[in-house]
């Protein structure tokens, strides 16, 4: 049962969640406009420095289905504690780093620790909140998503320019103690509402398992690999961007700025298309994505179009429709069953990172000029998910 909660309250525990939400968007973002500094530092390649973004989300992702299943049957704020420790531990690694081995060890603690947040906090959140104090928490939550990565990078450019790059996962740290600090406050108010036993769904997932699962696997799949078109942009973009045509990490920051922002629109017209079902937005986005990116395979090599302003309104464009199309995903992976709505949860994250890390990971793996590899990486993602958006039925 739900106990009467005031404003102040709902919002402590609100910018609580939002703050542990997004620590590991954050912790990938912010360093992005210095990957070659970083490769210098540790003598080593930018390529190793880009892998760092997929080993990253490879921890995120695991954490966030283990922690996401896990959290139904184990004290939650005990969980979100550890998962926060473990994420500074993690960052303090990245920050001492003084070889690249190092580095990505922090990285993947990183992401251990990271997932826990997300996945948990969304959990605590369906325990003690009423439905329309869930709504209005998980937008908010939602605009901090998009928000984050956006300004992460400007801020990143600020410090590490103005401190050096070690400054950078310093700022990361706080942030991680503030999140913890954050959380240690809120303890009490924790106690006070959470249940005193977690309800086993054990059986309605099995349940769930045996008759749907391929269903919620196909979607899974599909909206994970547009995911991962976002990621190699974010993995080659400063190659892409800074390297190939000599632009600078603040101009670097507001391009990627604009990414963020086309992604955000995305997502209010597909708030303003209420009428149209999920399944139709989802597929229908997911098709022009494919039919845009393999038009601009088949055209940046015969007719070398390689400026800037042609790759960034392709991105634009793809970022728009990516926008519409991952809250619809999200709707029909939740909607097969009201009742395990964790484990679906942590499904829905676990999809996303992974797409989001093979994308990552893909970009890095093709040894061409950062052009190509980000048109044949993004061509091959969008191509993958609708056709397995073709399975897909309306329920």
């Amino acid at each position: 049962m739900k106990h009467t909660m005031s404003r102040h309250t709902f919002y402590s525990l609100t910018v609580t969640f939002t703050i542990l939400s997004i620590l590991g968007q954050l912790s990938t973002s912010i360093y992005s406009p210095f990957f070659f500094d970083l490769a210098a530092i540790y003598d080593s390649y930018v390529g190793i420095i880009e892998k760092s973004v997929a080993v990253f989300l490879i921890a995120f992702s695991l954490s966030q289905l283990v922690s996401g299943v896990a959290c139904d049957y184990l004290n939650k704020q005990k969980f979100l504690l550890y998962g926060v420790l473990v994420f500074i531990a993690g960052t303090l690694m990245v920050a001492l780093a003084t070889e690249e081995n190092t580095f990505l060890v922090g990285r993947v603690i990183q992401g251990l620790g990271g997932g826990v947040g997300v996945s948990v906090s969304r959990g605590l959140s369906r325990q003690i909140f009423s439905e329309k104090q869930l709504n209005a928490s998980l937008s908010f939550i939602n605009i901090a998503f998009a928000i984050a990565p956006a300004i992460a990078p400007l801020v990143g450019t600020l410090i590490g320019e103005s401190f050096g790059v070690s400054s950078i996962f310093y700022f990361v740290l706080v942030m991680g103690v503030f999140a913890l600090l954050l959380l240690l406050s809120v303890s009490t108010t924790l106690k006070q509402y959470m249940p005193t036993t977690s309800e086993n769904v054990f059986g309605d997932t099995l349940a769930l398992i045996k008759s749907t699962m391929m269903k919620i696997v196909s979607v899974g799949m599909a909206s994970g690999l547009l995911y991962g078109i976002v990621f190699s942009f974010i993995t080659i973009s400063p190659s892409m961007i800074m390297q190939q045509f000599g632009l600078t990490k603040t101009v670097f920051s507001i391009y990627s700025l604009l990414a963020t922002l086309s992604f955000v629109m995305g997502s209010i017209i597909n708030i303003r298309l209420a009428s149209v079902s999920p399944l139709f937005k989802f597929k229908y986005s997911s098709l022009f994505i494919a039919v845009l990116s393999v038009l601009f395979g088949l055209l940046i090599s015969p007719f070398a179009i390689k400026g800037l302003m042609g790759i960034l309104t392709y991105c634009y464009i793809t970022f728009f429709f990516i926008g519409i199309a991952m809250p619809c995903s999200v709707t029909i992976m939740l909607g097969y069953s009201d009742k395990s709505a964790g484990f679906l949860a942590a499904l829905t994250g676990f999809f996303h990172l992974t797409g989001a890390a093979i994308g990552a990971y893909a970009v890095t793996l093709i040894t061409l000029e950062p052009i190509i590899s980000f048109c044949l990486s993004s061509c091959g993602l969008s191509v993958a998910s609708i056709l397995i958006c073709t399975t897909l039925k309306r329920n």
